[in-house]
């Protein structure tokens, strides 16, 4: 089966268009948008103080692997490189 004559794969698979947002950014956005609320959440809260290990493991998922993945995840839908 060919791409170019049917406009989409054997599997289903369509490339978005370049005005379109690719599949499922929405629900990672939303995901590690949650992610960010419930690391800051438990950094905030007295439970997180009482667990100084896992106060650092929000923290640093929360302050430092999730702003990055979230800043990648809207730059490669921006189609920066």
């Amino acid at each position: 089966m060919n791409t170019k004559d049917y406009g989409q794969h054997a599997s289903g698979y369509r490339r978005p268009r370049p005005d379109e947002l690719s599949r499922g950014f929405a629900f990672r956005l939303v995901f590690w948008a949650l992610v960010f609320a419930v690391c800051l959440g438990w950094v905030m809260s007295h439970m997180g103080c009482a667990h100084p290990i896992e106060n650092g493991v929000a923290a640093l998922m929360g302050f430092g692997f999730v702003p990055l993945r979230l800043l990648c995840l809207v730059l490669s839908e921006a189609g920066v490189e």
